[in-house]
């Protein structure tokens, strides 16, 4: 491939990055701090491809560069028609908006929560009392500490946000992902929803219930929780935990 085409496709690739980097799209495939990194790769992409492009210009005697424009058989062509190719996977990017990760990312994992390396005591449920209004929580806290620190979850009423995972035999969960990175390590956390009828698949919800007494199967606990209200909400912009 020559440089001028290879430096193309590199822009495009570099300004790609930058169009994710300043609208929310980058949200469904990084954390939300890697803004900056991505927005810098970007440019720097640009940058760099630009300069290599005009320095092999600079570099070509004014013959080869007439010859290459017009070679006398029509193949003057900034790009080789085969070279546009290469751009359109590119253009997808731009143009295709793809969704996060939902429902179906979450049924090929299992809802069983992990036991945490430390115990968290009670120190996520602020100054939240028993019997008291429900406590906001995400439901990766919730999946996991609804489990592992029943004596200080008991009693008490909380709100979760998420996506709705259907289950079997009419189970179905309230659903995040959870992110250490990037979409590639997602992890799913969920949540069984009790005593209400299931919600349509990937619909995002507001539920409120009391915590429940975990799930018990042959691979370990599942988080519960007696719901007792369900209000559809929209997407957040990062869908993610």
């Amino acid at each position: 491939m020559r440089r001028n085409v290879a430096g193309l496709v590199v822009v495009f690739v570099g300004a790609a990055v930058v169009q994710l980097a300043t609208s929310n799209t980058y949200l469904r495939y990084v954390k939300p701090g890697m803004r900056w990194m991505l927005l810098a790769a970007g440019v720097i992409l640009v940058v760099l491809a630009v300069a290599d492009v005009l320095a092999d210009t600079r570099k070509k005697p004014d013959g080869e560069k007439h010859e290459h424009a017009d070679d006398g058989h029509g193949h003057g062509h900034l790009l080789p028609r085969a070279a546009w190719l290469l751009v359109i996977p590119v253009f997808a990017l731009l143009v295709v908006d793809p969704p996060a990760l939902g429902a179906d990312a979450a049924q090929r994992q299992s809802p069983v929560a992990a036991k945490p390396v430390a115990p968290k005591g009670n120190s996520f449920l602020g100054e939240s009392t028993k019997g008291g209004p429900p406590v906001p929580l995400a439901v990766r806290d919730y999946a996991v500490w609804a489990v592992w620190e029943k004596e200080n979850m008991k009693g008490r009423t909380f709100q979760l946000t998420g996506f709705v995972t259907p289950g079997k035999n009419g189970a179905w969960y309230v659903s995040r992902i959870g992110l250490t990175c990037c979409v590639a390590d997602g992890q799913a956390f969920m949540v069984e929803a009790r005593g209400q009828e299931a919600p349509p698949k990937n619909q995002w919800v507001t539920v409120t219930g009391e915590w429940a007494e975990p799930t018990k199967r042959a691979d370990g606990d599942v988080a519960a929780l007696t719901v007792t209200g369900v209000q559809t909400v929209t997407p957040p912009a990062n869908q993610y935990e």
